[in-house]
């Protein structure tokens, strides 16, 4: 039996856990933020987006390809050195941490705007905290098998999403390239932060059963948050005008608010309860990127210690300052800068350098 035995997930799991780190907060705002910077065209830059993150998942794939039985940590240390190779790998665990901590405060804040405005911050972080930590307190299985659980029981708000499509004004979307191709260019980098999370590959992959199919993986993974971005986007651009829809602070949500049925009210709050469980998936998987990093780091065999601590710091943090809309954005802001890096950069890089330093090897 593998040593990796407790820990092996299916090539199923392994898309459904990519596509889960992927599909957050940011969803509910990116319609608006395509429409300001692409327009109507803004589906464009979707797809282009959806091109760049394929081709850097598979360039993680194919760098972890050529090193079997070996982690991202070991090919750090092996190609830079046990000093360098830690300090990677150290700001690659931290880089996970603030992915967690950004995803998780800007849900909580969401939440305690849209759905419990009179609930104290704390509290929700207390009640998100203790679900968050009794799933990824267990083996990557257990944590697997969430993401697929999560991604069948919310199969249902795609068709609740597609009911506005009735008044749907598809005109909004011509004249195709209206303004030309720079403004769908420029759109690009906001659809390229709404993929991240392929990332979470580097440390999933060496779990994998069947390694062969990781690029099949990470296709479907991919696939899969582009097609509910392209969904959600193409639903509002035809139901909003092309003015309107930049005027909503969340416009995925304000569509699901002018739905109404007669014999069911408030279909939003269903709807938030519903995408709630979507959130903790992209929580837990980052996560538990970042405790396993710690401990891959620091050479232990459990994580749950790292786990306790972090959590019982989130839970003090929320205690002692509350997060407001501009710190979040900041933060955003920030994480999505970060996410060039650690996400897009740093796996081509290492995939480019790791290739070179073979073959210089293989000629000496």
């Amino acid at each position: 039996m593998s040593k990796n035995a407790p820990n092996e997930i299916t090539v199923l799991q392994f898309a459904f856990m990519i596509h889960g780190a992927q599909l957050g907060i940011g969803l509910l705002s990116l319609p608006k933020v395509l429409a300001k910077e692409a327009g109507t065209d803004g589906w464009i830059s979707l797809l282009m987006g959806w091109a760049v993150a394929v081709v850097c998942s598979i360039a993680i794939v194919q760098l972890m390809k050529r090193h079997p039985g070996a982690s991202l940590f070991d090919l750090l240390r092996q190609y830079f050195g046990k000093a360098i190779g830690t300090l990677l790998s150290a700001l690659l665990s931290l880089y996970y941490y603030f992915a967690f901590f950004t995803s998780f405060f800007a849900s909580v804040h969401v939440y305690n705007e849209e759905l419990l405005p009179r609930t104290p911050v704390f509290l929700l972080t207390l009640l998100f905290s203790l679900p968050v930590f009794a799933i990824t307190r267990h083996k990557l299985r257990v944590v697997a098998r969430y993401a697929e659980l999560v991604f069948w029981g919310s199969l249902w708000l795609i068709p609740l999403y597609l009911y506005p499509l009735r008044d749907a004004i598809w005109l909004n979307l011509l004249p195709v390239l209206q303004e030309g191709w720079l403004p769908v260019l420029n759109g690009v980098p906001t659809t390229v932060y709404s993929y991240l999370g392929f990332e979470t590959a580097l440390i999933l992959y060496p779990h994998l059963s069947n390694k062969k199919k990781a690029v099949h993986g990470v296709l479907l993974g991919n696939t899969l948050t582009m097609a509910i971005y392209f969904i959600v986007v193409i639903v509002c651009f035809t139901f909003f005008s092309p003015d309107a829809i930049t005027s909503y602070s969340l416009p995925t949500l304000k569509v699901v608010k002018i739905i109404e049925f007669r014999f069911l009210e408030r279909i939003e709050i269903i709807v938030l309860i519903g995408y709630l469980y979507m959130l903790s998936r992209l929580w837990i998987i980052y996560l538990y990127s970042a405790v396993f990093s710690t401990s891959e780091l620091l050479r232990q065999k459990e994580h749950r210690s790292y786990l306790r601590m972090f959590m019982l710091g989130v839970i003090v943090f929320s205690f002692v300052y509350s997060p407001t809309m501009e710190w979040i954005e900041q933060m955003k802001k920030l994480f999505n800068q970060l996410g060039i890096y650690f996400a897009f950069a740093f796996p081509v890089c290492l995939f480019g350098y790791t290739r070179l330093v073979s073959v210089v090897r293989r000629e000496n």
